[in-house]
């Protein structure tokens, strides 16, 4: 009897003193403080040193163990956690980061090591790698970051988002040579449809000068490609249907 009211109090000594652990200040801490002392004490949480994706592992695991927490508080957790508790020294290059006075590739190293550094503190680059924006979107993002932690000073601002509107900007419109098989693919359809199916020209393959003869003959047939048109022809053709390897 006399041990187990000793394992008891000194069980719940252990309890209060992991509670009594002081989490850092920031959105999502009250959430933790909420939701995880329920079942353990914040000493597990504040002695791991973790990525985003590992912490949205544990919060993901801890809600199959039955914590409640909806889509929003998700979020806001494992932001808390990743910027709280991330890996020991991640942020560390991103914070003594200079601005950099140079340009061509050494900004655009500078930026791509801010990037490594002050966003994938807090989350994965994918999720920077994934996007296309314009730079006011960009600056939106990047201020909304700002907003939940992340450290930049004026010039890192300005080399951020070059980097960002150079390497992850809208995509550009159709090139040239695009817009040649677009125009290819548009004659083929109104001019070979108009004697027999496409099946005929998909199921055939053939180098340029084959198709180039082709086209020709088909010319010769009335099929009536006008002149400028036929190396748009030709082009998708060949690009479409090339040579079997």
């Amino acid at each position: 009897m006399r041990w187990l009211l000793l394992a008891f109090f000194t069980t719940a000594a252990a309890l209060a003193g992991a509670q009594n652990v002081a989490l850092p200040e920031g959105d999502g801490k009250a959430i933790v403080s909420g939701a995880c002392t329920a079942c353990h004490g914040l000493d597990l949480i504040t002695a791991k040193k973790s990525t985003r994706a590992e912490w949205s592992q544990v919060v993901d695991r801890m809600k199959t163990y039955g914590t409640t927490l909806d889509a929003t508080q998700t979020t806001t957790v494992i932001d808390y956690l990743a910027k709280s508790f991330g890996p020991a020294g991640a942020a560390a290059p991103a914070q003594a980061a200079p601005a950099p006075a140079a340009q061509g590739g050494d900004a655009d190293a500078a930026g791509k090591a801010l990037v490594n550094g002050v966003c994938a503190s807090c989350h994965g680059v994918d999720l920077i790698t994934a996007k296309q924006a314009s730079r006011n979107e960009w600056k939106d993002v990047v201020d909304r970051m700002k907003g939940y932690g992340a450290t930049l000073d004026e010039k890192q601002n300005a080399t951020l988002l070059d980097y960002l509107e150079k390497t992850q900007g809208p995509k550009q419109a159709a090139t040239a040579t695009t817009a040649s098989a677009d125009a290819g693919k548009a004659i083929l359809e109104q001019s070979c449809a108009n004697c027999h199916d496409l099946d005929l020209v998909s199921n055939r393959t053939g180098t340029q000068a084959e198709w180039q003869e082709v086209v020709d003959r088909m010319n010769g047939r009335g099929a009536s490609v006008a002149e400028k048109d036929v190396p748009a022809l030709v082009q998708y053709l060949t690009k479409t249907y090339p040579p079997k390897k």
